[in-house]
């Protein structure tokens, strides 16, 4: 049985934590806040899909550890899972890595090739500077007593574990073989019948890869948006049609190229315009990354311009319906609801619902979607919800615009008059 220490029990942290539990790994897992190791023990209910599962079958093979000089005397691997806040010039602030890097280093003297895995995102070049830091101030050898590897997961919120399962590719960043080994051993248990999903880089590589993979996905959403745009202009065109045509062809593929609305979240906006500050920082050309940013933040002028297409009301109550960037999570980052929310705010009375309470607090929210609907007269849904389905079937006592940024609520009512973007 391996016995990784994993610090950071956030989001991501503590899903993967016991995800790694779950494959004959004993975890030692520590984290800043308190109320996780509470949040364990009780098992208190949580948005990510599988993880009280996972806690309750495998809890056992889990300890909430704050002895730094116990955790990595009794571990060979330590996955470093924590925060890397965007700075003001979109470049990733790693104070926190270094920060478990001061609890780890104190203790590797008397150990041997001791895994540091940093699987938080992290600025291209940063872990040759953590292996220098190391060496700088701990009297160890990379290599020697220890070796850095690097190894971010290509997730979402509220789709960790499915998105860890089923990866397409996993990064594997690391100048040294034998953190090659270490990480495939790890692995191994999870992706046994696929295991060439497991790409093999060098640091530099590996970093690259990883925010190249999501600014490439943002592309083809922008894309997808830019697309979608002409349908504004002409009444004759279901440009969803048009975007399924494309995605037949092999070479460019179906995934990410259906109508919806903007990118966003703490993944694809940050890594984007951390991969333009990369090239800009190379003095290389960062127009591509640049005009996918640019597309994107012209998205919310389009919905507000179908509202003042469509809208006959003086003064309508309008109804965000989804703050969240996405389903099973109340993350609301950059997400076209609270985009939405913020700007008739300040025009309208406006009022929200969503499935979880949002993250950010909201003057008007609804917890009942049939109270909301009601109260609006004009409503946005702004991601994919089964839940938002609930929207075809109410009784509504007045004329009420709809606009689904989606293309995913068929309503066939008098009283509705629904509008897609990209469709005329």
């Amino acid at each position: 049985m391996n016995k990784i220490l994993c610090i950071g029990l956030g989001k991501l942290g503590l899903i993967f934590s016991f995800i790694l539990a779950s494959k004959n790994n004993f975890i030692y897992g520590y984290d800043v806040d308190p109320k996780i190791k509470a949040n364990i023990t009780t098992n208190k209910k949580n948005h990510e899909p599988k993880l009280n599962q996972l806690i309750k079958k495998f809890s056992n093979k889990f300890k909430f550890e704050k002895n730094f000089k116990l955790s990595v005397a009794e571990t060979n691997c330590s996955f470093l899972v924590v925060p890397t806040p965007s700075k003001k010039n979109n470049e990733f602030d790693n104070k926190f890595i270094f920060n478990a890097l001061d609890n780890i280093g104190p203790y590797l003297k008397n150990k041997k090739k001791y895994i540091i895995n940093v699987t938080s995102t992290v600025n291209p070049g940063s872990c040759l500077k953590f292996i220098n830091y190391i060496e700088k101030n701990y009297g160890v050898t990379h290599g020697k007593e220890f070796i850095i590897t690097y190894n971010p997961h290509l997730i979402a919120l509220g789709s960790i574990y499915n998105d860890v399962i089923n990866s397409d590719v996993v990064l594997i960043g690391s100048n040294d073989n034998f953190g090659f080994k270490y990480l495939k051993k790890i692995y191994l248990p999870i992706y046994r019948n696929k295991i060439s999903k497991l790409k093999f880089l060098n640091l530099e590589e590996a970093e690259i890869s990883k925010i190249a993979i999501n600014t490439y996905v943002t592309m083809k959403i922008s894309f997808t948006n830019t697309i979608s745009q002409i349908s504004d202009k002409n009444s004759k065109l279901n440009t969803s049609k048009i975007l399924n045509a494309i995605g037949h062809d092999t070479r460019i593929g179906k995934k990410y190229l259906s109508l919806g609305a903007l990118y966003s979240g703490p993944c694809f906006p940050r890594d984007n315009l951390n991969f333009s500050r990369y090239l800009k920082s190379k003095k290389l050309d960062f127009s591509l990354p640049k005009a996918i940013d640019d597309v994107n933040d012209k998205q919310l002028d389009r919905y507000i311009n179908l509202f003042s297409k469509f809208n006959k009301l003086k003064n309508p109550t309008i109804g965000i319906c989804g703050l969240s960037y996405k389903k099973n999570t109340n993350l609301s980052t950059g997400s076209p609801g609270i985009l939405l929310y913020k700007y008739f705010n300040t025009k309208y009375k406006t009022i929200a619902y969503d499935e979880y309470k949002p993250d950010i607090k909201i003057k008007k929210f609804e917890k009942n979607i049939n109270a909301f609907a009601k109260q609006s007269d004009v409503i946005f849904v702004c991601y994919p919800n089964n839940i938002f389905k609930k929207l075809e079937n109410i009784k509504y006592n007045k004329k009420t615009l709809i606009i689904d940024l989606w293309n995913f609520i068929e309503i066939k009512n008098k009283k509705i008059i629904l509008k897609s973007v990209g469709i005329s």
